[in-house]
Order: C-alpha cells, then sequence, then structure tokens
C-alpha cells in the first residue's frame, strides 16, 4: 500500500490526547513531525503534567499553555497554542478531530470516550481495559453519532486484527492468532539463568530443553514451562489485548487462560497446530500468547503479533521455506508475523484512517460482545477486603485473568475483569474459584453503567430498538 496515495492529506487532523504517558506521548511526539496531523491538546491527570509531556515532545514553553478551566483552554486554542489539560471535560468543546484515549485506567477511559464521541468526536482507544468491558457499546455509540470508536496501530490488537483480516481477505485458512509476550526470555548458557523483564531467574535443565526433540515436542515444552515457572507465563494485558482481538474478529481461546507455551520463533507453528498435526490446539481459529525464548545475539519477538496458516499447496511453501519463512516441521502451517509495535509512534496511521477515510483499525460492525475477559482466585480472599488495581499492568493481586464466552451481569455470571477495581468482596472466595457478581458489591461507576448498556443492547430480545433506547438514554 502507498500510504501517501492512500490518505491524500487534504487538511490536518487535529487530535486531543487524554493520558500522557508513554502510549501518548509517543503520539505528541510524531505529530510534531508530520504535515497531516496536530496534536496541540493534552490531558493528564492535572495541567503540569500534561505540560511537561508536551515539553519532552519538543513544544517550546512559550507555546504552552496551562489550563485549569473551559474559558482558559478555549483562550489558548484559539491564540494557537498548546493546550496542557487536566480534565477532558476542559476540553471537549475544542474543535479536535479524535480522542487518543490512552489514560489506562478503566472508568476513566469509559467517561471519557462516551463523552468524546456525544461531543462529536472520533475516538481512537488504547486503554485496552475499558475496551475490555465496554468496547462493543461504544462502538455502536460512535456508529449512531456517524463517528469511529477504534483501536489503533502501535497496539497488538489493531496489529493482529490486520493480519487477521489480510489473511482472511487472501482466501488463507487460519490455524492460530496471537502475539508474543511483552518481555521475551532471553537464556544466559553460561549462567545458567533466563533474563526477563531485567530479572535473572535460574534455569537448571534448559539446555537440555533448548532443541525440542522429534515426535516429543509437547512434552518437552511442557517441561521448559516447569522449568521456568517462576517466571510469570501470561498477563493480564496480554488476555486484555486477545479479549479485543476476540470481540473483533471471532476468533477464540483454545483455554479460558491459554497454553502461554515458552517457545523460540521458530517452534510456533509446529505447536501451534492441531493436536491431529503434533500441535497443542482442538481446533482452527484460535487466539494464543507464547512466551519468546532466545538467546541474547537472536532476534526479539517482544510484543510482535503472528498468525499460523495451513500450507495448502507444498511446492509454493517449500519455497518460501527456502526464502526464510518459517514452518511447522510437519511442513503443514507456516507463520507470518510483525516482530514489532511501536506504540503511539505507529498510531497517527490509524488516526488519519479514522478522520480521513472514515476506517477502523478494528472489527467495526463486527465487534460484538463474544469473549468476557475475567478473573480467577488464586488464594484464599475473606470477605470485607477491597479489590485494588496496581502497576503498570493494571493487576489485581489474588486473581489472575482468563477469557469466556460472554455473559450479561448476574449473580451468577463471571464479572468481567476490568469491573473489580475498587470491588468490595461480600463472601469469602476460596482458591481456584471464579469471581462472579454474587461474591462482590461492584462501585458504582459509569464503566458499570455502561456495561450495564451493552447488556442491554446484545442481550436484549430487539437488538435494533435497545440499541435506539439505550443510546438515546445516554444522550438524556
Amino acid at each position: 500500500m502507498n500510504y501517501l496515495q492512500h490518505f491524500e492529506i487534504k487538511r490536518v487532523v487535529e487530535a486531543c490526547v487524554a493520558g500522557a504517558g508513554d502510549f501518548g506521548r509517543g503520539v505528541l511526539r510524531q505529530a510534531r513531525g508530520m504535515e497531516g496531523l496536530a496534536a496541540r491538546v493534552a490531558i493528564d491527570v492535572t495541567p503540569e503534567r500534561a505540560a511537561e509531556a508536551l515539553r519532552f515532545s519538543g513544544v517550546p514553553d512559550a507555546e504552552i499553555m496551562v489550563c485549569h478551566s473551559s474559558e482558559e483552554a478555549a483562550k489558548a486554542w484559539q491564540s494557537g497554542g498548546y493546550v496542557a489539560a487536566g480534565s477532558f471535560e476542559h476540553v471537549q468543546a475544542l474543535p479536535f478531530d479524535i480522542l487518543v484515549e490512552s489514560t489506562g485506567i478503566p472508568e476513566v477511559g469509559g467517561r471519557y470516550a462516551e463523552a468524546a464521541l456525544l461531543a462529536g468526536k472520533h475516538v481512537g482507544i488504547a486503554t485496552k481495559e475499558t475496551e475490555s468491558v465496554v468496547g462493543p457499546y461504544l462502538t455502536r455509540l460512535a456508529q449512531r453519532h456517524d463517528r469511529l470508536f477504534t483501536p489503533m496501530d502501535g497496539d497488538q490488537p489493531s496489529l493482529l486484527i490486520g493480519l487477521v483480516t489480510w489473511a482472511r481477505t487472501l482466501g488463507f485458512e487460519i490455524i492460530a492468532a496471537g502475539k508474543s509476550s511483552e518481555y521475551d526470555f532471553v537464556w544466559d548458557e553460561a549462567a545458567g539463568s533466563v533474563l526477563c523483564n531485567g530479572v535473572s531467574y535460574p534455569a537448571p535443565g534448559l539446555a537440555e530443553l533448548w532443541e525440542l526433540p522429534e515426535g516429543a515436542e509437547r512434552e518437552a515444552v511442557e517441561a521448559r514451562g516447569k522449568v521456568l515457572a517462576a517466571i510469570p507465563q501470561i498477563s493480564v494485558p496480554d488476555l486484555c489485548e486477545m479479549v479485543n482481538v476476540a470481540n473483533a474478529t471471532g476468533l477464540g481461546p483454545d483455554l479460558p487462560e491459554f497454553h502461554a507455551m515458552v517457545l523460540r520463533t521458530g517452534e510456533v507453528p509446529t505447536l501451534l497446530d492441531l493436536e491431529t498435526h503434533g500441535g497443542v490446539l482442538r481446533g482452527n481459529e484460535r487466539l494464543e500468547v507464547f512466551n519468546c525464548l532466545r538467546r541474547p545475539d537472536e532476534i526479539s519477538f517482544a510484543g510482535g503479533v503472528f498468525i499460523v496458516v495451513r500450507c495448502e499447496d507444498p511446492h509454493v511453501w517449500s519455497l518460501l521455506r527456502d526464502k526464510g519463512h518459517i514452518l511447522s516441521r510437519s511442513g503443514n502451517c507456516a507463520m507470518i508475523y510483525l516482530p514489532r509495535h511501536l506504540l503511539g509512534l505507529e498510531a497517527p496511521i490509524s488516526l488519519l484512517d479514522a478522520v480521513l477515510n472514515g476506517r477502523t483499525s478494528g472489527g467495526g460492525q463486527a465487534t460484538t460482545p463474544k469473549f468476557d475477559l475475567t478473573a480467577r482466585a488464586t488464594q484464599a480472599i475473606p470477605a470485607g477486603q477491597r479489590l485494588e488495581m496496581r502497576g503498570h499492568h493494571r493487576h489485581i493481586e489474588g486473581l489472575r485473568p482468563e477469557i469466556h464466552p460472554a455473559a450479561p451481569l448476574s449473580p451468577e455470571a463471571k464479572v468481567p475483569f476490568y469491573l473489580l477495581p475498587g470491588a468490595e468482596v461480600v463472601r469469602d472466595i476460596a482458591p481456584n474459584q471464579p469471581i462472579t457478581l454474587a461474591d462482590v458489591a461492584l462501585p458504582d461507576s459509569r464503566l458499570h453503567q455502561l456495561r450495564q448498556e451493552q447488556d442491554r443492547l446484545f442481550h436484549g430480545q430487539d437488538a435494533t430498538s435497545t440499541l435506539r433506547e439505550s443510546v438515546d438514554s445516554t444522550l438524556d
């Protein structure tokens, strides 16, 4: 694709960046060097933090205006300056085209995305936590207002949706699709250890499991996982991203907790094949995450995305193997992959496509609540404890993520993972127990209300009338 011809930029697209962390700062920085995109509005927890992000993105101090009200923001915009604000409410009336929602906070993401759509803005969502709970509803709300709610390139969901739809367009049979975990498992053979995310872990016996024996690949990979059991092999962000892909594409997990194997890059198509062909999967079109095991001098796959497709023509795929493409040992399937994601530096592609071409980087109308990201206890949790979301990875202590078929909120239903922050446990929860609505009292939040709207929309008797009623009620 020739991107310059694809966009045919005739005007500057104006973006507002909410959440000026790593992703948002990348958008701010990249916009500084683009002719077709401006990002003159930044929002963070305080206007001063937003101003700092603009400053680090190369904006001169004299052009940054710290704004504590809508009036100050309007004055800054009219003067041609950069707006640094602490609340979306202070900037929502400004004439920008698209909101980049990258706060990473589920509740804030829901409120900001809804407010932006109701104000006539498109929304590019990087807060995957919000999307995992109410993405289908916000997609429909956007359509109701002739706008788009879309994931963005630079994050794995958008890149993987692009790869899956590319393969479907070409008629490939997709066996599996997914991503590697965020941090490679880097083997120091001399030290007998594995480095992951800056931490070194002993790995006794890994040398004997480096090469997979013919005919016993599954057993060897299982043994690898046990040797490296001290390293987390699945995370909430990994499954959160995958549930968003599932709702956009219809692909689903082979296991609720995923296989999450420790694999070298070249082993992926061998193991992520059907059981009848020597792999671990029980069917086609499965979503999966693997942990990339490599030596220090081997290329990283951290955060990359892939698909595994069936090799229909042995001659063609033999030719492609000779050109360096990765086939399974059986030759029955091959992996096609993008070993990178560039965070906010790449997101402008999706921003331009949404505003100029009216095209989403996600599933669009196909996005429905097919699956939920849910939680299972890893330890006993007593009644009265409050569940808290912590850390860069937005985890909740004592809970592990799983993906299950979506269900409307009810006492017996599993609660979406990111409705749980701030919830109070109302009855003792045993280890290995899934968290249901009967176990917790959810906080009164706009995200919870939006999820109830989504349930009414997609699980009502008349989806068309429910959509109209739910959207209209939001407008009232």
